[in-house]
């Protein structure tokens, strides 16, 4: 009975030790590469660094689209932009025009 009684006071500590050191690494492991953890909060910064930039493109992008939207309203034509609109979209010219071939089409 003498030798149970020690060993249960010896092994008992060390069992709780040995649970509690495992519990607190699984913990520390999930803190740092777990679905939330520290290497997660680093790619979903990246991600929103990389979304922002997208979206000030897309704004930048409205932008010019609601400024050509404007300038296309019958009270302030732009008769330059309607031309060049026209000519782009029928790949017509009138008979006194004169067209520069460049190269490169212009964003079509």
């Amino acid at each position: 009975m003498v030798v149970r009684t020690r060993l249960r006071k010896i092994v008992t500590p060390i069992v709780f030790y040995l649970v509690l050191g495992v519990t607190s690494g699984y913990l520390v492991w999930g803190a740092s590469n777990g679905e939330h953890g520290l290497k997660a909060k680093v790619e979903f910064d990246a991600d929103a660094i990389a979304l922002k930039a997208e979206l000030a493109a897309l704004k930048d992008e409205r932008s010019r689209w609601e400024l050509r939207v404007a300038s296309l309203k019958p009270e302030s034509v732009d008769r330059d932009l309607l031309d060049e609109e026209a000519h782009g979209l029928l790949d017509r010219v009138a008979k006194d025009e004169v067209v520069i071939f460049t190269g490169a089409r212009n964003g079509r």
